[in-house]
Parts: C-alpha cells; sequence; structure tokens
C-alpha cells in the first residue's frame, strides 16, 4: 500500500518509547485499567506505568508496538500483545473477547493522532506492517474492538478493519464490535 506520504514505520524499543504521540503516550487503558479508571496518577505516571509495560512486554513477547514518523516526527501509534499481557481485555464490558485462545493477538491501539495525515492510507500501511511480523512469527490470528462511529479514535473504526479482511466475530456490544483477522 503506498501512502504518497514519506513515512517510517519503526518498531517501538528502548530508545524510542519516549516519541511514542499523545494520547497514547499517557493511556494505560488496557495496560493498568484500575489505575486509568482511578485517574490518581499525573500524566507522566502513566508515561512510566507505559514505560514499565513496553519493557516488560517486549522481552516475554518481542515486539508489541510501531511508531510511524513523518519528516522525523510521530504521527501514529500501533499496540499488542496476547490478551494476558493486556490485562483491560479481561473486563472489557460486553465480555465478548471470550477465553484467551492461543496463538491469536489483540490489537489494543492503531491510531493516528496527528489529524492532517488521517483518511490517506497510513492506518492501512501500518496494519499491514503489523499482520506481516505476526504472521512471520507464526501466530493464527489477530483481533480488535472498533467502533461503529465516530471513526476517528484509539480503536478505530469497523470499516477500516472491514476493508482490510478483518470480519466481524462478536457483535454482542453493538457499538464496540469484536473484529478477528485469521493471519
Amino acid at each position: 500500500m503506498e501512502t504518497g506520504i514519506d513515512i517510517e514505520i519503526e518498531d517501538i524499543n528502548k530508545s524510542n518509547l519516549e516519541d511514542i504521540p499523545e494520547p497514547c503516550g499517557g493511556c494505560v487503558y488496557w495496560e493498568f485499567p484500575a489505575e486509568f479508571d482511578q485517574k490518581k496518577l499525573d500524566r507522566r505516571q502513566f508515561q512510566i506505568r507505559k514505560r514499565e509495560w513496553f519493557e516488560k512486554t517486549t522481552q516475554e513477547f518481542g515486539t508489541c508496538g510501531k511508531i510511524v514518523y513523518h519528516e522525523g516526527k510521530p504521527i501514529a501509534y500501533a499496540q499488542y500483545a496476547p490478551r494476558d499481557q493486556l490485562v483491560g481485555t479481561g473486563r472489557h464490558e460486553s465480555k465478548q473477547l471470550g477465553k484467551v485462545e492461543e496463538g491469536v493477538i489483540f490489537l489494543s491501539c492503531l491510531y493516528i493522532t496527528n489529524k492532517k495525515f488521517r483518511d490517506k492510507g497510513i492506518g492501512e500501511k501500518l496494519l499491514q506492517t503489523i499482520i506481516e511480523d505476526l504472521r512471520r512469527r507464526g501466530y493464527k490470528a489477530i483481533e480488535t474492538v472498533a467502533r461503529r462511529t465516530e471513526a476517528y479514535n484509539p480503536s478505530g473504526p469497523v470499516l477500516f478493519y472491514v476493508r482490510n479482511g478483518f470480519h466481524i466475530k462478536n457483535n454482542t456490544d453493538p457499538e464496540y464490535p469484536l473484529m478477528r483477522l485469521f493471519l
């Protein structure tokens, strides 16, 4: 997929963790839901917790996120891991995620944070890079919770995922269906 825009997609690692664009850099919704809900921590503390999660998950799972750069500035972000490393999946309101399956990875965020770069193919390119990575590593499927309305949010729109080969696995929550792509 050609975006027509000069971009670089890099795996998240210790040297670029600080580049995770806002609002994602301080969001721990999926990683530490109790702390996220309590909102007792300030933004910097959330960023520290996010860094801890990335360091641990990268050590145990390998690559678990990507940053998209344009002219050296981060413009988009994605994060994925096995569900047991994303604690928030266990408390999802609709309980549509079901039991944890071996070989299935959860895409917790794919977000074009810089609005001027939306609808230009960057999200699709980022998603395809993740899919290729997971196929190479031998995973069988990727899942995400998409959103039917308000397309510009970290969960991403249902139609985006359908255009990229995903199907609705569970429609229990009509606003946030669970999407799946077999790899």
